[in-house]
């Protein structure tokens, strides 16, 4: 009878994962995201290295069976990530390095992520191309110039009892950049902050502000703010802006925090970190990035690439906008938080069109509407 029992459990688990599917592959500037059809546990990999004169190959297989063809991704420093169905009930993704690389896996739920923490993405995938599904995968709801549907959402219980705190950026003696029209940063942030903080509580989340009028607050205060209100996420509005060639540079880009530093980021984060860059030395803020928690990163990586579209779908209905993308990079207000924070640049005070339309307040509804519609997105993933 037990060996019965044994012969049965055996082929029950064969069976189990056969069953299991990748169903959809998203990739941002320094991850590959793998969605599975039912949860997972990081035990269900089975991973091996192999050295060659060429470099290293780090492989991972997995019982399942992959939705759609083979995909190959490249990272800076010569990284390669190739997935594809190895056998009938494998599939085998390998990540090929010219030298040996810590690429950590995390698995949560329905998702399996791999950060790739000091390159970022050669492929360069527009925001949208993220959302896209194989034949089987549902498509992302589409979001609307509305509150009212939200509303809904929100009744049923992805918006109660999460906090949110907003961070308008700059404010006080801090004026930030400085518009086409004359009007500085930290007048704009607050405007779309403010429409932000009554579309969010309409929807039904506690949300708070680091500030609600023109004072200075230090960055290391924001994001002690958020965690003395025990925030679920922290969200830094801001605005960007260029010295020279101001008509080419447009667009709403989002921000996480990590380690890697790209020329673009780190251009953009001068900005932003100008507040504190005298009382925090080179050294602690070395030392603040080397103990970034990964879950965090990864969290915030979801957050941004959510809101990065939200944005981009509720804007796009009556203005033309680019998709600056999703991007990481040293930004010291998310330093401290402990929880998924981002830090979001909402377009180019400094190009003619984007710079009057920041001003406006029918554009600052729609962007404000659109990181909501994130948020949602967000939390109906992420409970």
């Amino acid at each position: 009878m037990m060996r019965i029992f044994l012969i049965f459990l055996f082929f029950g688990n064969i069976l189990l994962a056969q069953s299991l599917k990748i169903i959809s592959i998203q990739q941002s500037q320094n991850s590959i995201i793998l969605n599975f059809n039912q949860n997972i546990k990081k035990q269900d990999f089975k991973d091996f290295a192999l050295k060659n004169n060429g470099g290293i190959r780090y492989v991972y297989d997995i019982q399942a069976e992959l939705m759609g063809s083979a995909k190959v991704f490249k990272f800076e420093d010569n990284i390669e990530f190739k997935i594809a169905q190895n056998s009938k009930e494998r599939v085998r993704f390998v990540i090929n390095s010219s030298k040996e690389i810590k690429i950590p896996l995390e698995v949560s739920a329905k998702k399996a992520v791999l950060i790739f923490p000091n390159a970022k993405s050669l492929n360069s995938p527009s925001i949208a191309s993220l959302f896209e599904e194989p034949k089987i995968a549902k498509t992302p709801p589409k979001t609307t110039t509305t509150s009212t549907a939200k509303v809904t959402t929100t009744a049923n219980g992805v918006g109660k009892k999460k906090v949110i705190v907003i961070d308008p950026g700059h404010g006080g003696k801090d004026c930030g950049a400085m518009s086409v029209g004359k009007v500085c940063e930290k007048v704009i942030v607050l405007n779309i902050s403010k429409y932000l903080n009554e579309e969010l509580k309409k929807r039904g989340y506690q949300v708070y502000m680091t500030r609600s009028k023109d004072i200075f607050i230090g960055l290391r205060e924001r994001t002690r703010f958020a965690n003395n209100k025990n925030a679920d996420l922290f969200i830094s509005i801001h605005a960007n802006a260029i010295s020279e060639n101001r008509e080419k540079l447009e667009g709403v880009e989002s921000y996480f925090l990590s380690t890697a530093r790209s020329e673009r980021a780190k251009k953009v984060a001068a900005l932003e970190n100008k507040d504190d860059t005298e009382v925090m030395n080179y050294f602690s803020k070395q030392s603040f990035l080397n103990i970034l928690n990964t879950q965090r990163i990864i969290a915030s990586n979801r957050l941004a690439i959510d809101i990065q579209y939200g944005m981009l779908q509720a804007v796009r209905g009556k203005y033309k906008v680019v998709d600056g993308g999703v991007r990481e990079g040293p930004f010291w207000v998310l330093v401290g938080a402990l929880m998924p924070s981002v830090l979001l640049e909402v377009g180019y005070l400094t190009h003619p069109k984007e710079g009057e339309r920041l001003n406006q307040s029918a554009f600052q509804k729609m962007l404000a509407l659109g990181i909501a519609d994130g948020v949602d997105n967000y939390f109906a993933k992420n409970p």
